[in-house]
């Protein structure tokens, strides 16, 4: 098997790079990825499931083991994903997928409902870090082949080094690792700033992930339309009472809250 010729897309290559570039190339960390995927992909069997997903989760889901942070490493790698594959126009859906694979693979029940692909991501990494004691039903025998053609030279002396790291750099997340995993969900991009009158107000698309945005009474230049008259501040226009278009129309609290259902509806 070979990471590069497996890794034939471009959002497929860009996960191959960043876990390289996390845990080094061509070493024991790759090499536990790469048997991941063939595991997870045997263990699928006849059932339809997203190869590309399986295999981008398979090069990430290890790889916030090499983020320096206080939150579980899984969740790290959550984030990780949803970083490198954002850029290649992957669905909300889809990316929240391959996130949950990452941040649930090593949660003690099942994880099929949350997709087929988290539960795979789950059941291969038990198989590969157990060498076959847990398999799912696999046959022995495949699975010794794959030890001898993907070899697991270095393994354990990885999976306690890394042990020791998260013991000694965040032991109360393991927690979060291996009993109650969190679920981050796809960041939400900012949306439009806009003006809401001689108040001083600001409406934020989007603070937080399936949350509204707030109110501001927050200063700065930036991008922002007058909802009272629809012009557009002047870039760098320094905020006053009135709006920085001049116009003196006052939108109250109230308003805002208006606006937020109105844009909801």
């Amino acid at each position: 098997m070979d990471a590069d010729a497996l890794s034939a897309t471009p959002a497929a290559r860009a996960a191959l790079e960043a876990l390289r570039a996390a845990a080094g190339a061509h070493g024991p960390m790759e090499r536990h990825c790469l048997r991941h995927f063939a595991i997870a992909e045997r263990l699928a069997g006849d059932r339809a499931f997203d190869r590309e997903l399986l295999l981008c989760t398979s090069w990430l889901h290890d790889a916030g083991l090499h983020t320096p942070s206080r939150d579980p490493y899984v969740t790290e790698g959550a984030r990780l994903a949803a970083r490198v594959l954002a850029p290649f126009g992957w669905s909300p859906e889809r990316l929240q997928r391959c996130m949950d694979a990452c941040e649930q693979h090593h949660a003690p029940r099942s994880r099929m409902a949350m997709g087929l692909e988290v539960e795979l991501v789950r059941q291969a990494d038990l198989v590969d870090v157990t060498r076959g004691i847990v398999n799912f039903g696999l046959d022995r025998r495949w699975l010794g082949a794959l030890f001898r053609d993907v070899p697991r030279d270095g393994f354990w002396r990885l999976v306690g080094k890394s042990f020791r790291s998260e013991l000694s750099h965040r032991p109360a997340s393991l927690m979060g690792v291996f009993v109650s995993p969190r679920r981050t969900h796809v960041p939400t991009p900012p949306g439009p700033e806009i003006f809401l009158g001689g108040r001083g107000f600001l409406l934020t698309g989007r603070d937080s992930p399936g949350k509204p945005g707030r109110e501001h009474a927050r200063c700065g230049p930036s991008k922002r339309a007058c909802l009272a008259c629809s012009r557009p501040e002047t870039s760098g226009t320094a905020r006053s009472s009135a709006s920085p278009c001049g116009c003196e129309e006052s939108v109250t609290v109230g308003s805002v809250h208006q606006y937020l259902a109105e844009v909801q509806s």
